[in-house]
């Protein structure tokens, strides 16, 4: 077992290294396990992103500033979920809020912060779609 404080530090390190965190719930509030997964290795991922299975979204959902964007394409390489590409027209970041998981690995990344997570519920064509 880890403290709050461990698991905190645990969480910060791992989305360092780009992975996902996934919380698995055997119903609310029943804390089945707490996962840092990649695309392909982690089964979790593999059947949301492959298969539209399992996987619930966040309640948050990613929005580009594209006053602030550069283009740089860090959050694309961080993205597992293929939400986000690298527009050539406007030379920014796009993402595609109907793919995105609301994971935050592209807030993380982004050097510049032109990256936010807002929530789900405020986009309105979003506000209920969890899979």
């Amino acid at each position: 077992f880890v403290n709050v404080e461990e698991a905190k530090e645990w969480n910060h390190k791992m989305d360092k290294r780009g992975f996902v965190h996934i919380l698995m719930l055997f119903g609310a509030p029943f804390i089945g396990g707490f996962c840092q997964c990649d695309y392909p290795d982690c089964g979790a991922l593999r059947t949301a992103v492959d298969f539209g299975l399992g996987t619930l979204k966040s309640h948050y959902v990613a929005e580009v500033d594209y006053d602030i964007c550069n283009g740089c394409g860090i959050c694309a390489q961080r993205c597992q979920f293929g939400a986000l590409k690298f527009e050539v027209t406007s030379e920014k970041a796009n993402i595609d809020q109907f793919k995105c998981y609301g994971c935050g690995l592209c807030e993380t990344g982004c050097p510049r912060g032109a990256i936010k997570l807002v929530e789900r519920k405020s986009l309105p064509a979003l506000a209920e779609v969890w899979t």
